[in-house]
């Protein structure tokens, strides 16, 4: 099945922007963080705060290309892109 691009980067987008809460186009570790508090919460799972907070820096750092400590829109929908149309 061919990937719909137009339709998946709509969706990234949309998905780019829950997460980007003070709208700055960039995706920071504390805002990935804040997602994932209010999903534990929202299951009622027990969380662990220095664990979230590894698992965030590793996931900025695993999408940040340009080593600026923050996920732009474009290195968010690249590797989404490589996960879903590839």
């Amino acid at each position: 099945m061919a990937c719909d691009k137009a339709k998946a980067q709509a969706e990234i987008k949309a998905a780019f922007e829950l997460v980007d809460k003070d709208h700055s186009g960039y995706i920071d570790a504390g805002e990935v963080k804040t997602v994932l508090m209010q999903y534990y919460k929202s299951k009622g799972k027990p969380c662990d705060g220095a664990k979230i907070d590894s698992e965030c820096a590793a996931f900025v750092k695993d999408l940040d290309t340009d080593s600026d400590n923050k996920v732009s829109l474009k290195e968010f929908t690249d590797f989404i892109m490589q996960l879903v149309c590839s």
